[in-house]
């Protein structure tokens, strides 16, 4: 399509494999959340929703602004590497240190953001530290032989900082997992077309 004399293309891999992360993303970072904050189900799902969302448009407003500082050579291999999944001249068959590098790194300033944004949800609806109980009634719902009392565990305050660490560990191991997956898939169409 050309508007003003400007071609956009639209990178639709990119964009289907992006919401298929959040979407993992999502999934698990509501499941610790609610198990580590003691926040109910839709709570925790909705802290997920908003972290993540907050999360993938600052990484991608960072990237855009830092993309157009690099050099052209590095430009273009990152234009490469988002259109047809390597950079140019590149071999994926052996791990390179400098993207193990800039994985770490992108994981860290996630969890930062991560951090940031569960402030300033707090913040923003004036949420009170009751929401976050201390304690939780814990029963066992088999049939007891002899009527003993419900054992109470109490917890720990949360942690908020531990549990978006866990979270943001929990999703970035699926979406390594699915990008193994994914770099395996692609070798193995590869290798029968080859033969």
């Amino acid at each position: 399509m050309i508007i003003d004399n400007i071609t956009l293309v639209l990178p639709l891999q990119l964009i289907l494999f992006q919401v298929l992360f959040l979407l993992v993303t999502i999934a698990l970072e509501s499941r610790v959340f609610h198990r580590r904050l003691n926040l109910t189900r839709k709570n925790s799902v909705q802290y997920a929703t908003s972290l993540n969302l907050w999360s993938v448009v600052i990484g991608w407003l960072t990237f855009l602004i830092l993309g157009t500082s690099l050099p052209q050579v590095l430009q273009i291999q990152i234009v490469s590497f988002i259109f047809f999944d390597h950079p140019i001249g590149s071999q994926l068959d052996k791990a390179d240190p400098r993207i193990i590098f800039i994985g770490i790194v992108i994981f860290f300033f996630s969890f930062l953001i991560k951090i940031i944004g569960f402030e300033l949800i707090k913040i923003w609806i004036h949420e009170q530290p009751e929401q976050f109980d201390t304690s939780s009634d814990v029963s066992n719902k088999r049939p007891r032989l002899f009527n003993q009392p419900k054992r109470k565990i109490t917890r720990n305050k949360p942690n908020p900082a531990l549990a978006v660490l866990l979270a943001n560990a929990y999703s970035y191991s699926a979406i390594l997992l699915l990008l193994v997956l994914r770099f395996m898939d692609v070798n193995v169409l590869n290798l029968n077309i080859a033969f």
